[in-house]
């Protein structure tokens, strides 16, 4: 097998870099929109978050490459053992062949990666190191965690959705606005203050979370829709439109509500915390929208006044959702 040269020489980051992108794209692909990519705005040893929507399940990846083979033509993955930190995370790990990856991809939890791998100690450090070759039938104790790569999405228990629902899933894409990305950029904002929240974004936006949170210590994913609704002196009653053949409610999903003051240009000193479960049971249905009625800026938001909580602890009480259970 001929491998692309071009990438030798040091280029391993950049390697690594088109290997993500080629991963996501074929999970995408293959999964005809089943499978959602959030990526980290800020790297914490997770390369990406595959979101299977037809059950709401996140799965944190780590996607390692190389660009050509050894001499016994094998894919050498070398990592150190501090990063792997989560057990149930995935290790993507095959071979940048030319404009593709490689034939074969290795897909194995991190906690299997750390008992099959050769463990060196080198200066101190502990690295280790997975060598496999592209093809299924060899008797390596890799071989059953190979996947060719045009079955990659089924590794992560996708097939594909239907072609109406794919349609429904791009019904989602759609303009927001500038009161909209001040919104979204204010929840990031107000989640980073939380020091053990690990942070992404989907790409494409295509799907009900926008903001997806992970706590460093359970590992456990909170996802948030976020919605802002502008006010100002001549408008008092406003609302939020969430579009319902779009809309999937899940234990795990929430919906956060953000006031923009017009007037001020400023937010409202509270948002609004909802469980996407319970909106449908909140909001008033209008055609093919769910509508939830607000009155930003005053003191109750009518039915939602329990889920109000202070702007201000937007991310404490995010945190408090996913953090380890007590003892």
């Amino acid at each position: 097998m001929q491998t692309d040269a071009v990438w030798h020489r040091g280029q391993t980051l950049a390697a690594g870099q088109v290997a993500e992108f080629k991963v996501w794209s074929e999970l995408i692909r293959q999964s005809t929109g089943g499978l959602h990519i959030f990526l980290p705005l800020r790297d914490r040893g997770i390369d990406g978050v595959v979101h299977r929507l037809q059950d709401g399940f996140y799965a944190p990846v780590q996607v390692k490459a190389r660009t050509e083979l050894t001499p016994a033509g094998q894919v050498h993955i070398t990592v150190t053992e501090s990063s792997l930190a989560d057990d149930s995370a995935l290790v993507v790990a095959t071979l940048v062949d030319g404009d593709r990856l490689g034939s074969m991809v290795l897909v194995v939890d991190e906690a299997t990666f750390r008992r099959l791998a050769a463990h060196d100690l080198v200066a101190g450090r502990e690295y280790l190191t997975a060598a496999f070759e592209m093809r299924t039938n060899g008797r390596s104790r890799w071989a059953p965690y190979l996947v060719p790569r045009d079955r990659l999405a089924e590794r992560f228990g996708s097939t594909g959705l239907k072609a109406d629902e794919v349609g429904r899933d791009l019904e989602r894409v759609s303009d927001r606005g500038v009161i909209g990305f001040l919104g979204e950029a204010e929840v990031i904002r107000r989640l980073a203050e939380a020091e053990s929240l690990r942070l992404f974004r989907p790409f494409p936006d295509l799907e009900t979370v926008e903001v997806l949170a992970q706590h460093a210590g359970s590992k456990r994913f909170l996802g948030l829709q976020v919605k802002t609704s502008g006010w100002d002196a001549t408008t008092v009653e406003n609302r939020v439109h969430l579009r319902r053949s779009s809309f999937r409610p899940a234990p795990s999903t929430y919906v956060s509500v953000l006031g923009w003051d017009r007037d001020r240009s400023s937010f409202a000193d509270s948002c609004l915390l909802i469980p996407s479960l319970e909106v449908p049971e909140l909001a008033r249905v209008e055609g093919e929208w769910m509508v939830l009625e607000l009155e930003p800026g005053a003191e109750h938001h009518r039915r939602l006044e329990q889920y109000r909580l202070p702007l201000v602890s937007l991310g404490r009480a995010v945190e408090r959702l996913v953090q380890p259970p007590s003892p």
